[in-house]
């Protein structure tokens, strides 16, 4: 009993240390960068090779960009960046052909600081209670509702 109680016990240690892999966004064969050229590929031929962006510029010049994300964790541990590519593709506005393709890699990712400021907002505080006993009195009856449809 003793010994089934161990073995036990080194599985569910044993688990912990298996790494869950998270896949998110654009998966990209190895040679992507092949298909497509720069001053030749249009919009179509770019859409027919990659498929449709994760992402499109809202100003000009007119960007795709093709973005995918793996991720490792390891039981409670916080998630690990493990590979990041994204593809940019610009296309020149007059010819409508790729003007631009870069890929960047994990190398380039910056944290983003959150700012903890909160923006005031105008108008009475609402207390718990206020919230809660608030709505009392406020629903139609179903009488109302009656004459509301007819």
């Amino acid at each position: 009993m003793r010994a089934l109680a161990v073995a036990g016990m080194m599985l569910a240690v044993s688990a912990c240390g298996i790494a869950t892999v998270d896949n998110r966004g654009y998966v990209a064969s190895p040679d992507i960068a092949e298909r497509v050229k720069i001053g030749e590929s249009t919009r179509e031929d770019v859409r027919g090779a990659l498929g449709s962006p994760s992402t499109v510029s809202d100003f000009p010049p007119e960007t795709w960009y093709y973005i995918s994300r793996e991720k490792e964790t390891v039981a409670f541990l916080k998630p690990e960046l493990v590979k990041q590519d994204v593809m940019q593709v610009e296309f020149d506005a007059t010819t409508g052909k790729v003007s631009k393709f870069v890929r960047y890699g994990k190398d380039v990712v910056q944290d983003v600081q959150y700012v903890e400021r909160k923006t005031p907002t105008e108008g009475r505080s609402v207390g718990l209670v206020e919230q809660l006993l608030g709505n009392l009195g406020k629903f139609n009856t179903p009488r109302d509702a009656t004459q509301a449809r007819q």
